[in-house]
């Protein structure tokens, strides 16, 4: 199909705003499955430790009815420990940027902090 000579069409036109949505979708990968399952807790010193525990592998355990009873041999608790580490990241954001109208966030230095913040969820070390 061809167009009427002279058409003055939007691929001709100035001044057309732009069409940019406000909202920004993240595309890197933010889940934290290990962190997010993790216990938590408060560390009161550069060497934190903890102990784990585990439960035995599943067996028959069915028993004659007035069988002497012996018992089963049991382990201890695991101690663990690791040191506590810093992360430190910052961000710095002019007065005179916070005061314009940016898409897709109302602050930039709440966005990047936000980013920050997720970031920190994804180190290993």
């Amino acid at each position: 199909m061809a167009q009427p000579t002279n058409t003055f069409d939007s691929y001709d036109a100035v001044g057309i705003r732009e069409d940019l949505a406000d909202y920004i979708t993240m595309i890197s990968p933010e889940e934290t499955p290990f962190f997010t399952k993790s216990g938590k807790a408060t560390a009161r010193n550069t060497y934190h430790e903890w102990q784990t525990d585990s439960l035995r592998a599943s067996a028959a355990n069915a028993h004659i009815e007035g069988d002497a009873t012996t018992a089963n041999a049991r382990t201890s608790t695991t101690r663990l420990g690791n040191y506590t580490q810093i992360f430190k990241n910052a961000v710095v954001v002019p007065d005179t940027d916070e005061g314009l109208d940016k898409a897709g966030r109302a602050k930039e230095i709440a966005y990047q902090t936000l980013k920050i913040a997720k970031e920190q969820k994804l180190k290993l070390h």
